[in-house]
C-alpha cells in the first residue's frame, strides 16, 4: 500500500501546470511513472457537457498539464471519457468541445479518443461483480491516469479518483449497474471492483475549484485551492475526503477501500507530502442531507427534455404535461435523474 499523497496549493488555474509538475516530480517525474510504458490514457471527469467554470468537470488546464508532462517524457497520450447516456462519436464531440478538452488536447499535443468500442472482461477477485464492460481504449492502454474532480455526490457522498473510473464503463452500461446495485455499500463495492480492474497507474485530483452541495452536477463551485496526487487513487481519495471536511464513514467508496486494506482508515496514517494541508482544509456542504433516503422531486423549471427518463435505471419516470414525473414507490434513490438534468430541475430536499 502506497500511502503517499502530494498536496500542491493552487489558487488559480493559471498555476495548474506548475502544481501538476510539482505533484509528478514528487514521485520521480512523468518518465519514472511511465517506467518504459508508451500508451497513456488520461481519464478526466466529464460527466456531462458543462463549461469548466461550473466546476462539474475536470478543468482543461489540469488535463492539459498532465498530458504535456507525459508527452514530454515520450508517451503517446489520449484523453477519453464516457457520459451516462449514449456513447457515440457525436456525443463525444459535444462533450469534448463543451468541457474544454479540444483546447486541452490542442495545447498539449494529446489525442481525443472517439473509439466507442468496449469489451466485457473478468474482474479477478471481484467482491461484488465478476464481469464488467469497459471501454476498449482503457483495456489497451499501458498506463491509465485518473484525473478526477473534487465534488460532493448525491449517492456516494463524494466523487474522487476512484469513482471517476466509473466513466470507463461505456454509456448506458452505467444506469444498468445502478439498477443492479441500488444498495449504496454494494454500489461502492462495485466501484472499487471497477477501479481494481482498470488499475490506474497514477491519480491526480483537480481541487482548485470543487463542487459542494447538490453534486456531482447541480452544486455550487467552492474554492479548495488544491491539486493533489499519488500512485494510489484510494489514498488520494482519503486525502480529498479530509480536505473537504467530509466524515469518512459517510463516503462509501473510501470506507470500502479501507475495509479491503487498499487505503488506511484514517488521514493520520497518510504520508502527506508537499504543502501543509491544514490551512487548505474546508467544509463542503453535502449533496444530500439525509444520507440518501429521500425521493427526488421535480421543480417547476423542468423543461420536459426527457433526459432523466432515459437515464433512470428502474424506468420509474415519465412525461406528463411536458413535465417529468417520478413514481416514488419504484425509486431506488440512485439520483441519476438529478445527476443528468441539464437545467438542475431535480431537487434532493
Amino acid at each position: 500500500m502506497d500511502n503517499r499523497v502530494f498536496i500542491a496549493q493552487c489558487d488559480t488555474y493559471d498555476n495548474a501546470k506548475a502544481a501538476v509538475d510539482r505533484v509528478l516530480h514528487a514521485f520521480g517525474g512523468a518518465a519514472a511513472i511511465l517506467n518504459g510504458k508508451k500508451r497513456v490514457l488520461v481519464k478526466p471527469n466529464l460527466i456531462m457537457p458543462r463549461n469548466p467554470d461550473a466546476a462539474a468537470t475536470t478543468h482543461p488546464a489540469v488535463v492539459s498539464a498532465i498530458c504535456a508532462a507525459f508527452i514530454e517524457a515520450g508517451a503517446e497520450v489520449t484523453i477519453i471519457d464516457s457520459t451516462g447516456g449514449p456513447h457515440s462519436k457525436a456525443v463525444l464531440k459535444m462533450l469534448y468541445s463543451k468541457c474544454g478538452m479540444e483546447d486541452a488536447a490542442k495545447r498539449s499535443g494529446a489525442v481525443l479518443s472517439y473509439n466507442t468500442k468496449s469489451r466485457t472482461v473478468s474482474v479477478p477477485g471481484g467482491r461484488v461483480i465478476q464481469k464488467v464492460s469497459l471501454l476498449a481504449p482503457v483495456l489497451e492502454a499501458d498506463l491509465v491516469i485518473s484525473a478526477a474532480k473534487a465534488k460532493t455526490h448525491s449517492m456516494m457522498a463524494m466523487t474522487g479518483c476512484m469513482k471517476n473510473l466509473f466513466g470507463c464503463v461505456p454509456g448506458m452500461g452505467k444506469p444498468i449497474l445502478h439498477g443492479k446495485y441500488p444498495n449504496r455499500p454494494d454500489f461502492a463495492g462495485m466501484l472499487v471492483d471497477v477501479c481494481e480492474t482498470v488499475k490506474p497507474g497514477f491519480a491526480i485530483l483537480d481541487g482548485v475549484w470543487g463542487m459542494e452541495g447538490a453534486g456531482p452536477t447541480g452544486g455550487d463551485p467552492k474554492h479548495l485551492r488544491v491539486i493533489a496526487g499519488g500512485f494510489s487513487p484510494y489514498t488520494v481519495d482519503l486525502a480529498q475526503c479530509h480536505l473537504m471536511g467530509l466524515r469518512l464513514d459517510s463516503v462509501y467508496t473510501v470506507a470500502e477501500a479501507a475495509k479491503r486494506g487498499l487505503a488506511p482508515d484514517s488521514p493520520a496514517q497518510l504520508e502527506w507530502l508537499g504543502d501543509n494541508p491544514a490551512p487548505l482544509r474546508t467544509n463542503f456542504l453535502p449533496a444530500v442531507k439525509h444520507k440518501g433516503d429521500i425521493v427526488p422531486t421535480i421543480k417547476e423549471s423542468c423543461i420536459g427534455c426527457g433526459d432523466c427518463i432515459r437515464i433512470c435505471p428502474k424506468k420509474c419516470m415519465e412525461l406528463k404535461g411536458k413535465k417529468a414525473v417520478i413514481f416514488a414507490q419504484n425509486c431506488i434513490r440512485c439520483y441519476c435523474c438529478h445527476e443528468f438534468c441539464p437545467v438542475k430541475a431535480v431537487a434532493l430536499e
